[in-house]
């Protein structure tokens, strides 16, 4: 079985990923990411794969899955007994807009659980009683909100003193993971110095590879050219600079490492599908109503 790096679509007015899913089968590939996942099923039932642990899932199930570690769920399509799957997923990481929250002594605790779900964890389903209604208040709210009913279910889960750890004590990453550091040393250049003009031949180094190899490397893991991949991260950094200040377009498209206005303006357009200027009027629109 084929193990895929799958990344998350980042939404830059959230500082986590949240989604109710409601499809006839699942047909998940085996995959892992960088975030945390939190996974609870409303309706549905078939196989459940997280590291070297293989069992069966059903409706009520809850699981947290830790940072690289491989999973799946998948049922047959057509088989009456499993029925639709209907889930919310929520995908999120240590660091919050650039603060690793859970490192604050008030979230012991939740750190604590964090640094158990590297074998994930099975929630009892008393658990998933209690965060089931905070589950679905998570994906319909907005704003703060959504930060307090966050923080209220990773409590709860916290407190659960019946977890199960679903991977062997002795289960090791697949080598296919370890490779992943190397592309998470790239991304943490990219958070730090996105401003800058980043060349190829820069970011082959910090991979330590020639730039021939780091291009083949780079598009394997994330189905992007390396540029397509930056430029996607400086318009999302743009996104949160329109939406939460005033700082001119001209201005924004320096902050983020364009050097070219209309270069700015073409790839933003390309990306977003409208220009900066239209992004932050239909916000503040929003924000009006």
């Amino acid at each position: 079985m084929k193990l895929e790096y799958k990344s998350t679509d980042k939404n830059p007015l959230s500082s986590f990923y949240i989604r109710r899913i409601d499809k006839p089968y699942l047909g998940e590939n085996w995959h892992f990411h960088e975030e945390f996942e939190l996974i609870y099923f409303l309706k549905g039932r078939g196989m459940r794969i997280v590291g070297d642990h293989i069992s069966n899932f059903q409706r009520g199930e809850l699981v947290l899955v830790g940072q690289w570690l491989p999973h799946l769920w998948r049922n047959d399509e057509g088989r009456e007994d499993n029925g639709e799957a209907d889930y919310i997923v929520v995908k999120f990481s240590r660091m919050l807009k650039g603060v690793d929250l859970f490192s604050l002594p008030e979230l012991a605790a939740i750190n604590q659980l964090l640094k158990s779900s590297i074998r994930g964890l099975l929630f009892s389903s008393t658990t998933g009683e209690r965060i089931h209604d905070l589950l679905i208040r998570l994906s319909e709210s907005s704003a703060a909100g959504r930060i307090i009913h966050f923080l209220q279910i990773l409590e709860i889960l916290a407190r659960d003193q019946e977890y199960e750890y679903l991977c062997s004590p002795d289960f090791t990453l697949p080598k296919e993971v370890s490779s992943e550091n190397r592309l998470q040393t790239v991304i943490n250049h990219i958070f730090k110095h996105f401003a800058t003009d980043i060349t190829l031949d820069e970011i082959s180094g910090v991979a330590c590879m020639t730039s021939p190899a780091f291009c083949r490397f780079f598009k394997g893991r994330t189905n992007k050219t390396f540029f397509s991949f930056l430029n996607e991260f400086r318009v999302n950094k743009a996104c949160q600079l329109l939406i939460s200040g005033d700082l001119p377009v001209k201005e924004v498209c320096y902050e983020v490492g364009f050097r070219s206005l209309t270069n700015f303006n073409r790839t933003f357009k390309k990306i977003k599908e409208v220009t900066p200027s239209d992004y932050r009027d239909h916000y503040l629109r929003l924000r009006a109503i």
